[in-house]
């Protein structure tokens, strides 16, 4: 089974071609021959694209040398990794501005009034617009955005107006979704509705969150779920009015394979500076679905949008000219200018990536890494805590707690440590354990630590290495735990 060919197979079929390749290669999966196999099996890889930050280990550690390598960067989860051609094109972009001043709007690659133009296509490829130019627009940020798209769909009414949420979301979500209920004047204690994992697997549940709307459709007015989960608007669309789906795709934006026009998605907002490798707080962008491009559409007469100078007509002649008159879709939601390097490191987040678009992940197989990751956890036995036997050490053990189905949870890996008497906060100490051994992930409250091989610049060999390292530390954090 080639690679590529896995691609949209379950979690049964990844793990089948992994153990294949370690079969034909003679070689034990935590190997690294079996790890050096895999990467030159690959076809997606563009890691000699991305800056790799390095690690300097302590004198302490590593007897005296001190000498950089690279680190096992496994949080593009969270910050994707820079191109290595970006740092040219900002540099090229100050220089047009120190050159040409205020021509440069008009003129050069990427002239500044219509700059974020360039990436909509890409963007809309990336997420399964139908009209990428009538469904798609770049701007603002994650937060932003979800307020202005929420001052359009979310419009209360006696009885109904409630929002629905993920228990545990993002907190800049919550905050966002918990403000706008008490700016219509409504107090979020009964209004916001959050779903919760089940307690048995720490998993939300897809289904949970289907029967929570089927439950209460007759008080709510949205609903917003992580775009993760692949749900459409099928369900919420059965309440008269339907109840309207939007979607925050943070974590999916880049990282799982995206159908909103044909999900029947009513909106959709995500950033781009994780698996889409923009840099920090670079230009978010989101996605209305076509049915309500116009003002006050049919399916929905309420809807209002907040607009700003940006998202009038300007093509033909330039915005300059301050007409009047409003465009269709999410580019008439525009406020202002962006920053003018911001869509040019959007676009060279895309231009590092092999294929259509820069499918960070979403296109290119996002199983394999995380899937070797998933069953090297297993294979090594570190998913159980071991007691100390004989010459072997006692070790906590990590519990997974994405879903089994790399389908649903995309490249990323949540872990949590556990011994039955490490303390709270754990994380935290696992963490830095983590980094002392040069391997970045992140950890989040209140017990978890993120792990995100990503294929793009992440190797086989990245995820073995992890393996080695996080059984260290694990050892580390259970002798710590006994005193």
């Amino acid at each position: 089974m080639a690679a590529d060919a896995a691609q949209d197979q379950g979690p049964e079929d990844v793990g089948s071609y992994l153990r294949e390749i370690s079969e034909v290669n003679g070689a034990a999966l935590a190997s690294a021959a079996c790890a050096r196999a895999l990467d030159a099996a690959s076809t997606f890889s563009a890691r000699s694209h991305f800056a790799i930050p390095p690690h300097r280990p302590s004198a302490a550690s590593d007897g005296g040398g001190g000498e950089a390598e690279p680190s096992v960067y496994l949080t593009g989860h969270s910050l994707g990794l820079q191109p290595r051609s970006a740092q040219g094109a900002v540099m090229c972009e100050l220089t047009k501005w120190a050159e040409r001043g205020v021509a440069g709007h008009f003129e050069g690659e990427l002239p500044w009034a219509s700059c974020e133009e360039a990436v909509v296509p890409l963007l809309g490829e990336l997420v399964g617009a139908a009209d990428a130019t009538l469904e798609v627009a770049a701007m603002n940020s994650l937060t932003v955005n979800l307020h202005l798209l929420m001052a359009a769909f979310y419009r209360p009414s006696a009885g109904r107006a409630g929002i629905l949420i993920e228990a545990g979301a993002f907190p800049s979500d919550r905050y966002a979704v918990a403000s706008q209920v008490r700016h219509h004047g409504h107090d979020p204690a009964e209004w916001l509705t959050e779903v919760a994992p089940r307690e048995e697997s720490g998993l939300l549940s897809t289904h949970d969150l289907l029967a929570a709307i089927d439950t209460l459709q007759d008080s709510l007015a949205l609903a917003i779920a992580r775009g993760v989960r692949r749900i459409n608007s099928s369900r919420a669309a059965r309440s008269e009015p339907p109840i309207l789906l939007g979607l925050d795709l943070a974590h999916a934006a880049g990282n799982v394979p995206l159908s909103l026009h044909d999900w029947g998605v009513d909106f959709a907002a995500w950033c781009t500076y994780k698996y889409l490798n923009a840099g920090a707080g670079c230009l978010g962008a989101i996605f209305v679905h076509s049915r309500h491009a116009a003002d006050d559409g049919a399916l929905c007469p309420a809807l209002r949008r907040l607009t700003g100078w940006w998202g009038v007509p300007h093509a033909p002649g330039p915005r300059f000219e301050m007409r009047r008159g409003r465009l269709e879709g999410p580019s008439a939601r525009r406020d202002g200018a962006p920053a003018s390097h911001e869509p040019l490191r959007r676009r060279h987040g895309f231009d590092a990536a092999p294929g259509a678009a820069g499918f960070a992940c979403s296109n290119v197989n996002p199983l394999m890494p995380a899937g070797y990751l998933e069953l090297l956890l297993h294979e090594e036995e570190l998913t159980v805590p071991r007691a100390a036997a004989q010459a072997q050490p006692a070790r906590c053990g990590i519990r997974i707690i994405t879903p089994a189905d790399p389908r649903r949870r995309g490249c990323q890996l949540s872990l949590r440590a556990e011994s039955g008497s490490g303390p709270p906060g754990a994380m935290r100490e696992l963490e830095a354990a983590l980094l002392s051994r040069g391997v970045v992930v992140d950890a989040r409250e209140p017990d978890i630590v993120r792990a995100a091989p990503v294929p793009l610049y992440n190797s086989y060999e990245d995820v073995r290495v992890f393996v080695l390292r996080l059984a260290d530390a694990l050892v580390e954090l259970a002798r710590r735990w006994e005193k």
